[in-house]
Order: structure tokens, then sequence, then C-alpha cells
């Protein structure tokens, strides 16, 4: 028994089951873009419905793709229709796990049902399993979060807003975030969904808000900061909405009920949540302030004290303020636990024993140290036990550096390098953002765009690239963003550009492989054999196999070039 999408079970002029028949015997079955077929219905809302799909196409490697989620719209007005076309091109623009994938080109389509002038408009995306955090919360009887989910969920979103906000390409707002509109996976990893009311952020945008002319008003009741409801959204409004959704998770209340000091225009709601520790308080209020400029600026900002709270929290084991509720959990799973627990004390321990060393150096060498001196001391230790592979050792020193200066641009940019070798690549990317807020570091422009080449977004990596290249001025750092300029742009099929910046790097560093070797697959591509054998050769006469980059580069070069050069 399904929900069929048959013309042929059901009325002509209702070919998607609206009306919630139930089919029992279809003769045919209505596959829509000759590759999404019906199989039931997920959920029904004033605009239209929702249906799981199977796709019948398969993967690259000949298996089944997972299911999708089919959105109908229904309502045909031209503000329903426009909503519904913004939400597929966003997601279709988007990559981030945090947010539903579109397929660009075939995600968004219209589908004419049979004797029907009017079309009926079509997304496809990427189903998500699991409960929205509305839901969630009603299934623990509204039970409050504990300080530590509260900082895990808290640090995802930003990430997701950060994905949002700071988009190379073209930045977003999302304008509508609650606890209905986030998806939690069984991984425990979150999904920001519903992008209807997502809006472009333009100059004009920007303008119009600052200048306080409406735009399109978007209110869901106890979420919406009172800049939106006037039509006058701008990026610290999803902030707003993001820690009103923490504080109903923190307080099991939901914020239409909590009351506001009505001098401030501030929520009253800490005292429905006393297992909160007051940085973490002090935060959510920095979110939830009554205007914009009251709110934090940018992501990396949140980002920033989130640290702070997470580094508290590790390196005294408890959640900053010592005892928090505990989640629901069973004896069995406690007892798995035990060895973990006491596991992870020790590590705390260790580390209270070196910051207790660190500072008691400091105080040999005297009290007037100023802040940014004791900064840059631990800057230097932090250096000092990477380069010995104290990698632990080394973050820790850089996180003191940022307790005393924390607007140290080569200290974010540096812990980026110790999560990259971590293999911590989300919060390296955050931290090189850090660094680019900081100082437009040209480095971080450099390593930031290189995660997203790694992560094959190389659209993302290019403009950043091009904008490190404006700030540079030492050589090695030219090097390494004319060479993965050249390598983004090899990715997106743009050859000619890449051959350009590759040779420009080969012009400043003649004697590094890395140019070398995607230069030689650029000409490859073009068919230049002659030319393309050349930089084969020049990529592996320079390469060192022992790099770990450079042994996957030259293992790219034709078998036969290799072994020539091992038996020289």
């Amino acid at each position: 028994m399904s929900y069929c999408l048959n013309p042929d079970c059901t009325n002509p002029d209702d070919p998607l089951n609206t009306n919630e028949q139930i089919c029992y015997h279809c003769n045919t079955e209505l596959v829509l873009q000759n590759r999404y077929r019906g199989i039931r219905l997920l959920g029904k809302g004033g605009f239209g419905k929702t249906f799981e799909v199977e796709d019948l196409f398969t993967t690259s490697s000949g298996q089944p793709n997972p299911r999708k989620v089919l959105k109908v719209l229904l309502n045909t007005s031209s503000k329903a229709v426009e909503l519904f076309q913004r939400e597929a091109d966003v997601l279709s623009r988007l990559q981030h796990p945090g947010i539903p994938k579109v397929e660009p080109d075939n995600g968004y389509f219209t589908f004419y049902p049979q004797d029907s002038l009017e079309p009926l408009h079509c997304m496809v995306m990427e189903k998500i399993d699991g409960q929205n955090l509305e839901q969630w919360l009603t299934n623990q009887g509204n039970q409050p979060i504990t300080q530590d989910r509260a900082i895990e969920w808290l640090s995802q979103m930003v990430e997701i807003l950060s994905e949002l906000h700071q988009n190379p390409i073209q930045q977003y707002l999302h304008r509508d975030i609650k606890p209905s509109n986030i998806m939690l996976r069984p991984s425990g990893k979150l999904v920001l969904i519903d992008f209807g009311a997502a809006r472009e952020v333009t100059d004009t945008f920007l303008f119009k808000a600052g200048a306080g002319l409406s735009g399109t008003g978007v209110f869901s009741s106890g979420y919406t900061p009172p800049e939106q409801i006037s039509g006058k959204a701008v990026p610290q409004s999803d902030f707003f909405a993001l820690g009103r959704t923490i504080v109903h998770l923190l307080t099991g209340q939901h914020p239409k009920d909590l009351k506001e000091d009505a001098q401030t225009g501030k929520l009253i709601w800490r005292d429905y949540a006393p297992h909160i520790s007051k940085p973490l308080a002090d935060l959510i209020d920095y979110l939830i302030a009554p205007f914009p400029g009251q709110r934090p600026q940018s992501t990396q900002v949140i980002w920033q004290q989130l640290e702070t709270l997470q580094f508290a929290s590790s390196v005294t084991g408890i959640s900053v303020i010592g005892q928090n509720h505990t989640d629901v959990c069973s004896t069995k799973k406690q007892r798995n636990n035990k060895q973990q627990s006491f596991t992870s004390k020790v590590e705390r321990l260790k580390s209270i024993a070196i910051i207790f060393s660190l500072f008691g150096a400091f105080l040999v060498i005297g009290f007037r140290l100023s802040s940014p001196q004791i900064a840059l001391a631990f800057h230097e230790r932090g250096f000092d036990n990477r380069e010995k592979g104290h990698l632990d050792n080394a973050e820790l020193n850089y996180k003191l550096a940022l307790v005393f200066d924390p607007d140290l641009a080569e200290t974010y940019y540096n812990l980026g390098g110790i999560y990259e070798d971590k293999k911590d690549f989300n919060r390296a990317r955050n931290a090189y953002q850090v660094a680019i807020q900081k100082k437009n570091l040209d480095k971080a422009y450099n390593n930031l765009a290189r995660l997203y080449i790694l992560d094959q977004k190389n659209s993302l990596a290019i403009p950043l690239l091009q904008k490190g290249l404006k700030l540079a001025k030492d050589n090695e750092v030219k090097y390494s963003l004319l060479k993965n300029l050249g390598w983004a742009q090899l990715g997106n099929a743009r050859y000619s550009e890449a051959e350009v910046n590759l040779k420009a790097a080969i012009n400043i560093k003649n004697n590094w492989a890395p140019a070398y070797c995607l230069l030689a697959r650029v000409l490859q591509s073009q068919g230049k054999k002659e030319y393309a054998l050349k930089s084969w050769e020049d990529c592996i006469k320079y390469a060192n196999p022992n790099h770990p980059d450079e042994k996957i580069l030259m293992g790219m070069a034709p078998r036969y070039l290799i072994a020539k050069h091992s038996r020289q």
C-alpha cells in the first residue's frame, strides 16, 4: 500500500494524490523526470506536500541511490512560487553536510498534470533521516538539554551559518531558524532545513536594511527578531533566532511564553536554566540582544567564544560552573563509559599540570609582563611544541595565548595547522576564517582554499586564492597561492587559466615539485603530450617522496618515468 503518483489511479485533476486517496491497484506508475517514483506521503502543509521517492538512477559504481524527498508546491500564487524557486536555487548552490542537498541540474522541475495547463512545481532533495528538534524535545518530555549538548549544537549551527553567511560565491540569510527547522540525524549531527525564506545578501539588500527600508517580513513567534518582523533582516537576525532556539532547548520553555524586561527588552530566561554557566548564558544573551548592533557581527566571533567555553570544560573537567544535568542514559552505557571517563580525567590532570608549570615559569619572570607579551610567549611555546610534534601541548599553548590576546591572527592560523594535523578539518577551517577576519592573513586564505580544494569545492577556493594573491608579498606564499589557484582551476577544467598560474608559480620557485606535477596534468588534459612529459620529469626530479602531498602528486606520473627516476 503506498501513496501513488499516478494519474491512472487517482482523479486526473489530482495526479499527485493530494486528496490522500490510497491506490491499491495501479496499472502503471508515474515516474517524474524518468527518474523519481513515489513511495509514500511524508507530510503536508499550507503550501504543498512532501513525498518519499525512489531514485531509479544508480551511482557511478552501479549502486542504488538513497531515497530522496519530493516537495510539491500546490499553492500556485506568484509569491509561493518565488519562495519555492528560491529555496531550490539556494540548496543547489550550497554544499555542506548540515544543509540538504539539491542537484543543480535536475533538482527543480515543473510537471504538467494530465489535461492541465497549470504546472506543478517540484523539488527533489536529500532525505534527512531523524527528527526535528521540536519533535525531539517533545519526546524528551521537554526536559532541558545539558550545557555540553548546548555547546555542541551551537557549534554545529554556527558552522552551518558560516557556510551560509560567508560563502565565497554568494552569501545568504536563512531567516527562519527554530527547533522545527533543525533536524537531528541518528549520528547526532544537525541539519538546517526549510530554506523557503532564505535570502541572498547583496549590497542593495543590506543598504535597504540599514536605511530602514522594508523588505519581505518572515515571522515565527518567539524566534524572529524585531528588525526582521519589519522586513529589515541582517545576518545578526539569524543569530537571534539561533539564540532563542537554544533558550527553548535549555529551558524547555517556548520563548514566546517567557517574559521580557520592560526597560531593556531582554528575555528573562536564566532562572529556568540554573544548570548553565554564566559564560554560556552571557553568550546566549549576546546572540539574542534586542538590537542587531548589540549582537556578534560574524560567526567567527561566536566560534571564538565557543572555543573558550570548550577549552575551559576540557581543562577543568567540568562545564565551567561544576555541575550539569545529565542526559538520560542506561546503566549499561554508564558502565561502558567508566574507563573512558577515567582516561579523560587523567588527560585533564596532565593539562592542568602543564598549565600550572607554564604559569609558574611566568611567575619566575615576574608579574610586570603585559598581556600581549604573555600571549606572545605562549604563542612561541606553541610553535616550539608543534615543531617537536607535541600537538596537544602546542594546541594548549596557542589557546592560552588567545586568552591573553584574542586578536592574534597568527595564533589562529597556527591553530588551524594543528587541527589539520589532527584531521579535524572543520575546526581548521573555522580557525583560518578567524585569522582572515582578524588580519586578512594571506596564508590563511591559502590554507582555507586548500581545504576546499581537497573537499572538491574548487569554486569556493578560487575567489579566496585571488584575494590572497592581492595581499601576498612573500614569495613562498605567492607560490602556494598560485599553485593552489592552478589546482582549483584544473579541477574546474579551466585549463588555460590553470596553465598561466602554474607557470607563474614555477617562475617563483623553479625547483619545487607541486606546480610541475599539476602543470603536467593540465598539459595532458589539453593534449600537449610532449610538454606534459617534460613537466612530469621535473615533477619527479624535484619531488620529495617523504612528503605525503608530493608523493601523491609524483605517483600520478607515468610509471615508466617513475621507474626510470628510481634507477638513477
